[in-house]
């Protein structure tokens, strides 16, 4: 967008918070600061499991201490998964609200220039290209293609999903972790081989579809992992 055209945008607030519809958007579509504050947005440091706020002195919450052990080497998330943030990733993911991409990932940019982590890549966890279809989009690859050109790290569509199990919030913890058991596959394997990857997804619950895309790209070659989710389901659900 032309400098002129967003200040032009931004004085006369043509693009306004897609939230409330009213708040400064900056001539962009950012959140105004009214919304950022009722987010939940999960201070530094993150858990290095899930990306969530840490509960005690360790680098992990006490919900990943009893998780098996994740692929990846760190992980960091934008909001708790709760009331007005939980209403936005659910619009962005379910309701045709494409133009959300922008505000989640200059946040979430924000929060990975906090991180002690180098990415040469940021690879977008993928749908099965049914589902892509129905939705017309991915809202993981949208996510990551902003977080990615905030900041100035090359995106890269990577992965390919190989296996269509059945949609994660629908199943039970248990039904979760086996649901996407092999369903990726890394499409040029020369692209990743030995690059440092931000894997990037909307929401974090059980870690298991991150599972299996991380050790889809680490059998395939790829450097280290990090994980960037935009929401993280708080502790205490299921």
């Amino acid at each position: 967008m032309m400098e002129w055209f967003r200040k032009f945008a931004a004085w006369f607030n043509l693009f306004p918070c897609p939230i409330c519809k009213v708040g400064e958007g900056e001539g962009v579509n950012r959140f105004c600061p009214e919304c950022r504050k009722e987010l939940h947005r999960i201070p530094a440091p993150h858990c290095r499991g899930c990306g969530g706020e840490l509960d005690g002195v360790l680098a992990v919450c006490s919900k990943c201490l009893a998780a098996p052990a994740r692929p990846w080497v760190g992980a960091a998330s934008v909001f708790e998964y709760r009331d007005l943030a939980r209403k936005v990733l659910h619009d962005f993911k379910f309701h045709n609200f494409p133009e959300l991409a922008r505000p989640l990932g200059e946040l979430a940019a924000e929060v990975m220039r906090e991180e002690n982590f180098h990415a040469d890549l940021v690879v977008p966890v993928p749908l099965h290209y049914t589902r892509l279809f129905l939705r017309s989009y991915n809202q993981a690859g949208l996510f990551a293609a902003v977080t990615a050109k905030n900041l100035g790290i090359p995106f890269a569509d990577a992965l390919k999903r190989v296996k269509r199990g059945r949609r994660q919030s629908s199943l039970n913890r248990t039904e979760r972790h086996r649901n996407p058991a092999g369903a990726f596959a890394v499409s040029h394997p020369e692209r990743i081989a030995g690059k440092q990857i931000l894997l990037v997804d909307d929401i974090f619950t059980t870690g298991a579809t991150l599972t299996a895309a991380a050790n889809a790209l680490l059998k395939a070659g790829s450097g280290p992992v990090f994980v960037l989710t935009a929401a993280r389901t708080p502790r205490y659900s299921r």
